[in-house]
C-alpha cells in the first residue's frame, strides 16, 4: 500500500514509469479501497500522449456529475505531457473537485508542470527503472558521432513508432544533475550557459510535436566531452 485508504487526498500527482505506477494504483484501488475499476460508471481512465484543453473539458464534465454506483468517483489521467493551457484550465478542479471525487495524475516527469498546478496536488514519486547514470556517463565521454548513436534509443524505430519524449526529458534531467555535480566540484563557469540550454530545450520537448532528434542532436553538440579515463 503506497497511499492511506482511510485518509485519501482529493488529488494526487504520481510521478514515475507510467505502466508500473498504473498497475500499483489499480491494485490499491481494488484491494485497499475496495473500488471496482471494471464496468464502473464512477471510474474514468484516460491515457494521453499530450493532454490538451479539450481533454480537460471531458474530465471536468465527468467529475461534475454525482456518483452512480457507489460513494466514490475515481479519475485516472495518464499522460506524458500537459499543455500549459490545459494545466491552467484544471487548476480549480484539482483544488476543489466534486465531493467524494479523487483524481490521480500519472506522469513520467513533473519537471515541466506549472508550480501552481503542483501546489494543488499531493506528490508521490516512484523510483525510475531505466536510464541510469551509466547512460549519462557514456554520453558525456562519447564523441559527437557516438552521442548521435546513443540518442537513437529515444527516436522512432519504424515509421509507425513515436519518439520517446518522456525518456528524453528524463535523460536531460539526469544530464543536468550530473553536470551540476561537476560544476560544484570544478567550479566550471562555462557550464552556466549549458544549464540554460538544457532547461530551454527540455521545455521544447513539452510542445505538441517537438523534433526530439533535432533537440538531442543539438544537446549532443554543445555539451563538453568528459575525459574517458
Amino acid at each position: 500500500m503506497f497511499l492511506n485508504p482511510q485518509n485519501l487526498h482529493h488529488a494526487y500527482l504520481l510521478e514515475g514509469e507510467k505502466e508500473s505506477v498504473f498497475k500499483e494504483l489499480i491494485l490499491f484501488l481494488e484491494n485497499d479501497l475496495n473500488f471496482q475499476t471494471s464496468a464502473n460508471p464512477d471510474f474514468y481512465l484516460g491515457d494521453f500522449d499530450s493532454f490538451g484543453i479539450n481533454d480537460g473539458r471531458v474530465i471536468k464534465d465527468f467529475q461534475s456529475k454525482k456518483t452512480l454506483a457507489g460513494d466514490k468517483q475515481i479519475i485516472i489521467i495518464q499522460t506524458n505531457f500537459i499543455t500549459n493551457e490545459a494545466q491552467n484550465s484544471l487548476l480549480k478542479m484539482f483544488e476543489e473537485p466534486t465531493e467524494n471525487t479523487h483524481i490521480f495524475l500519472i506522469i513520467h516527469s513533473s519537471e515541466n508542470l506549472l508550480t501552481t498546478l503542483k501546489s494543488r496536488l499531493q506528490i508521490v514519486k516512484f523510483q525510475r527503472d531505466n536510464l541510469t547514470n551509466d547512460f549519462v556517463d557514456d554520453f558525456l565521454k562519447a564523441s559527437i558521432s557516438e552521442r548521435f548513436d546513443l540518442i537513437k534509443v529515444f527516436l522512432p524505430k519504424t515509421t509507425n513508432d513515436k519518439a520517446d519524449k518522456a525518456g528524453a526529458i528524463q535523460f536531460l534531467n539526469n544530464l543536468e544533475k550530473d553536470l551540476y555535480i561537476k560544476f560544484k566540484q570544478n567550479n566550471e563557469k562555462d557550464l552556466k550557459n549549458i544549464f540554460q540550454e538544457i532547461i530551454q530545450n527540455r521545455s521544447y520537448l513539452s510542445d505538441r510535436s517537438p523534433s526530439v532528434k533535432m533537440i538531442l542532436e543539438h544537446i549532443s553538440q554543445i555539451i563538453p566531452r568528459s575525459p574517458t579515463s
